[in-house]
């Protein structure tokens, strides 16, 4: 059943003729008819009765225009309700992140967005940055804050943060003397890196095999703040992001050491699937983190939820 359609003869019979109709619908008087002369053909009943000018509504039709005029008002409720950008209450979005952007760049973000939009439920995946480019992919997820670079082509992503990764160890360990290391020492060392398949520990392993290196002992694991803690406890030493050691580096349960000629980083970015659209309450969240952080200018210019 077409919706114009059922417009027509709403008119129609309010209004008591198609010219009428017509005049309050901007439409000419044949588009009139013949709308509604396709709305009888798909119900297989006759809607009008048409004698000369007077049009009268046979039984069918005063049936009809009950259910047409609230089908009326809940289109027009819908597309009241959507240009105020309402959302139903418990209805909202699932996004992505790594932990430290969940732990330390988005706090206040979300805070300030639950206050403007309390009625919109978050769902927040928290995984490596592989796992949510899967859950983009098959679009559970609106966006994700994933570390970067992330090359896939139905992926775009923008960087919206620049992390370094130093080397860290325990105040009791022989580099805390400050003096700058080499790879080739630290090499030698009990690492605690991040698992093979993540962005972190590519960035790492790229530098080492450069230099034609291969690490010793290696604790692989997905939680910086799990290996954070392994580090002030003295098990290894390790390179991870400054957001996840910056308090720790400040309350000297770490130190930071150089590492001659090397300097580790990555960047932590926003990511979508390619083609994407993102409605009023995504887009505030996003718009609120490259406020924030920067980026918005890329995302823009990449085409960012102008779907397609």
């Amino acid at each position: 059943m077409n919706l114009q359609h059922l417009r027509y003869f709403s008119a129609v019979a309010r209004l008591g003729g198609f010219t009428k109709a017509a005049q309050a619908l901007h439409v000419t008087q044949p588009t009139v008819s013949t709308g509604i002369a396709e709305l009888e053909r798909v119900l297989g009943v006759r809607l009008l009765h048409r004698t000369g000018r007077q049009v009268e509504l046979t039984m069918e039709g005063r049936l009809l225009l009950g259910y047409a005029m609230q089908i009326e008002d809940a289109v027009d409720e819908a597309r009241g309700r959507l240009a105020r950008h309402e959302v139903p209450a418990g209805e909202g979005f699932q996004f992505g992140a790594i932990d430290a952007a969940v732990i330390y760049l988005l706090p206040d973000l979300l805070k300030q967005f639950m206050r403007r939009y309390p009625d919109v439920a978050l769902r927040v995946q928290v995984a490596p940055s592989r796992y949510l480019v899967e859950d983009l992919l098959a679009n559970r997820a609106e966006f994700a804050l994933i570390s970067l670079p992330f090359a896939h082509p139905k992926i775009q992503s923008v960087p919206v943060y620049d992390e370094s990764m130093p080397l860290v160890v325990s105040p009791e360990h022989r580099f805390a003397s400050g003096a700058a290391v080499s790879l080739a020492q630290v090499v030698q060392e009990p690492l605690i890196l991040f698992h093979a398949d993540s962005v972190s520990r590519r960035i790492v392993d790229d530098e080492l095999r450069a230099a034609g290196l291969v690490p010793g002992v290696v604790m692989e694991m997905r939680s910086p703040e799990a290996m954070r803690r392994l580090v002030e406890a003295g098990v290894g030493i390790s390179f991870l992001p400054e957001l996840t050691v910056r308090e720790a580096l400040a309350r000297g349960t770490l130190r930071q050491v150089a590492v001659a000629g090397v300097q580790f980083g990555r960047q932590i970015g926003v990511a979508w699937r390619r083609g994407r659209y993102f409605g009023p309450p995504v887009r505030a969240l996003l718009e609120s983190i490259f406020a924030c952080y920067g980026g918005g200018a890329a995302f823009a210019a990449a085409g960012g939820g102008a779907g397609g």
